[in-house]
């Protein structure tokens, strides 16, 4: 259908795919860009002229829409007995077009690219954690062991260590065993805490001090305790 319409008639031309109010901004835009010619009175608004116009949407209380046509003039300008109308062809241009079978074929093309991009993307993430929960496995693996090897080793020396005086000190009077016999590893454990802390080992009276207060008032002989430090400096 060609020819023209009234400003309402074109605001309901548009509204099955804008809002009355949207409908009628669209209107104006296309009035003020030239897309949309508005003829008043018979004649073609020139285009410097059109600018100065707007499309005015207006409920009804029927619930109608109706549309007229305002001017931004500082003087004069639209009058109440002017006949404003459109090209029907040009305010149906405005609707919104439906795809083509083209543009639809290259969006699926570019979302399954995405699809792709992103399926690439979390495999490699895969396979990185796969290789990292891996790698912690194989470490764990290797502590584990490490720890059942220093857990023999301190059972061989709680089971095979003499308790020979050491000449070059003053022997201690022992105090009665605790309930436990492995102090071995309580000394190893804090020579280890003691290193980190002040980046040396500690000596067999240090030593015997921390056994004291942990086992209230006993520590085993200077000598046996002088035997685990060397064996932990040898390890």
């Amino acid at each position: 259908m060609s020819g023209r319409c009234s400003p309402t008639d074109a605001l309901n031309l548009l509204i099955p795919a804008f809002a009355p109010m949207e409908a009628a901004a669209e209107l104006t835009r296309a009035v003020h860009d030239n897309r949309c010619r508005i003829i008043g009175n018979g004649t073609t608004i020139k285009s410097d002229i059109a600018p100065r116009l707007m499309v005015v949407a207006q409920p009804e209380n029927d619930g109608r829409w109706t549309a007229r046509i305002v001017g931004t003039f500082a003087l004069g300008g639209v009058k109440p007995t002017d006949v404003w109308e459109f090209e029907i062809d040009e305010v149906k241009a405005l609707l919104p077009q439906p795809d083509t079978r083209g543009e639809a074929l290259e969006r699926a093309t570019a979302a399954a690219e995405e699809a792709m991009i992103e399926a690439a993307t979390a495999r490699a993430e895969l396979e990185q954690a796969r290789a990292a929960l891996q790698a912690a496995t194989e470490q764990m693996g290797k502590a584990q062991a490490r720890a059942e090897a220093a857990e023999a080793r301190a059972e061989a020396i709680a089971s095979e260590t003499t308790t020979k005086p050491d000449p070059e000190q003053p022997r201690r009077r022992p105090g009665p065993k605790p309930e436990h016999p492995l102090w071995r590893l309580d000394a190893a454990a804090f020579a280890h805490q003691f290193f980190n802390k002040k980046k040396r080992g500690p000596s067999a009276g240090e030593v015997a001090e921390h056994l004291q207060i942990k086992y209230d008032g006993w520590e085993p002989p200077e000598s046996d305790i002088r035997a685990v430090l060397r064996f932990l400096i040898h390890d």
